[in-house]
C-alpha cells in the first residue's frame, strides 16, 4: 500500500486525493493545509489523519507527497519530500520562478525520485488526439496554431489567484496548460512575444503570446480571466494538407479536414468526448510509475521547459519585448 501525504486541502488537492482514494493500491494517509480547519474538513471525508506540522508529510510512513498548495509554496514542499526520498506529485506550474523550478529538478535528481507534474491537458482526449495526427503527418506541415482558454477570475485562499506576484496572473497559471500542451506537439520554441492586461489584477487578466517554433510553425495563445460564461477551450491546428479544430462549446469536439488529391477538401468529422476524468487517468499513470519504477508521463523535465516558456511570456508582457529562447 502506498502511503500520501496531501500538502494543500484546496479544491486541486481535495480533487487528486479523492482520485487517489479510488485508485487501488493507495491511500491518503495524511492531510496538511496552512488552514487547518480545511486539512481537518478533508482529512475527515478521507478517512485520513489532519497533520499540523508539514514536516509529519516526508515521515518514514509516507511514500509520496502530493504538492497541491499555492504556487510560491511548491518549490519548498517538493525540495523537502525530494530530501526525505519522499515521490512527489505536484500541480501545475512547477514554481513561480525559474530559480524555483531548477531547484526542484536538481533536488528530484539528487534523490532520484519519481516526480510528475499536473499538466493535465495532455490526457484530455481532444488535445491527445491531436497531438497525434500532427506528429503522424496527418495535415501536413503544421504553419499556425490558435489556442483559447477562457475562465472567471479564480479566488483561492485570500484570493491569492489575484495576486501576480503569487500566481503570474492568468499566463503562468492557467495558459501553462496550453504552452505544455504546444511544447509537447510542436517541439523547441525560439521566440515569444506577449501582451497582456495583469496590471489590472485583481479586476479582470488576459493574455495573447505569439510563439514561433524552430520548425517554422507560429501559435497565439489566447487565455482570459475576464471571461463571463463557462470555462471554455478551443483550437486550430492549419497544416499543408488539413485542418484540426476543436471547440469545447460544440457537441462535436474535434473536427479533422484532410486535403484529398481528388477533390480539393473533404471533411471528416471525429468526435470525442472524455468518457473517463483526464486527471483520474492523470493520477493513475503516476501511481502506476511509482508501484513499478517506471518513468512518469509528464517529467519535471518537461514541466521545468513549460515553466520556461510561460515565464517568458510574463517576462514578454511586462517589458513589451520579444524574448529570445
Amino acid at each position: 500500500m502506498l502511503n500520501i501525504a496531501l500538502v494543500g486541502a484546496g479544491t486541486m488537492g481535495q480533487m487528486h486525493a479523492a482520485n487517489y482514494s479510488a485508485i487501488e493500491g493507495c491511500r491518503v494517509a495524511k492531510v496538511y493545509d496552512v488552514v487547518s480547519e480545511a486539512a481537518e474538513t478533508a482529512a475527515a471525508a478521507l478517512g485520513a489523519q489532519a497533520i499540523s506540522d508539514v514536516a509529519e508529510a516526508y515521515a518514514e510512513d509516507i511514500d509520496i507527497v502530493a504538492v497541491t498548495c499555492p504556487t510560491p509554496q511548491h518549490a519548498e514542499y517538493c525540495c523537502r519530500a525530494a530530501g526525505a526520498g519522499k515521490h512527489i506529485f505536484c500541480e501545475k506550474p512547477l514554481a513561480r520562478t525559474m530559480q524555483q523550478g531548477e531547484e526542484i529538478v536538481k533536488a528530484v535528481s539528487d534523490a532520484d525520485v519519481i516526480m510528475m507534474v499536473g499538466h493535465v491537458v495532455r490526457f484530455f482526449p481532444e488535445y491527445a488526439t491531436a497531438t497525434e495526427l500532427v506528429q503522424k503527418g496527418s495535415i501536413g506541415d503544421v504553419g499556425m496554431i490558435r489556442t483559447t482558454r477562457m475562465n472567471t477570475m479564480p479566488q483561492g485562499s485570500a484570493g491569492w489567484f489575484q495576486n501576480y506576484e503569487l500566481s503570474g496572473g492568468v499566463t503562468l497559471d492557467m495558459i501553462i496548460h496550453d504552452f505544455d500542451w504546444l511544447l509537447w506537439t510542436f517541439g523547441e520554441p525560439q521566440t515569444v512575444y506577449s501582451r497582456s492586461l495583469y496590471q489590472h489584477m485583481p479586476t479582470l487578466d488576459y493574455s495573447l503570446t505569439s510563439i514561433r517554433f524552430a520548425s517554422g510553425a507560429i501559435a497565439h495563445v489566447e487565455g482570459s480571466w475576464a471571461d463571463l460564461s463557462s470555462f471554455r477551450t478551443s483550437f486550430e491546428i492549419a497544416g499543408s494538407n488539413g485542418l484540426i479544430e476543436h471547440d469545447s462549446t460544440e457537441n462535436a469536439t474535434l473536427t479533422v479536414q484532410q486535403r484529398q488529391a481528388e477533390q480539393g477538401l473533404a471533411a471528416v468529422q471525429v468526435p470525442s468526448s472524455p468518457a473517463k476524468s483526464p486527471y483520474l487517468i492523470e493520477d493513475e499513470l503516476f501511481i502506476e510509475a511509482v508501484a513499478k519504477g517506471g518513468q512518469a508521463p509528464i517529467s519535471v523535465e518537461d514541466a521545468c521547459e513549460s515553466l520556461r516558456l510561460a515565464l517568458a511570456a510574463c517576462e514578454s508582457a511586462e517589458t513589451g519585448k520579444v524574448i529570445n529562447l
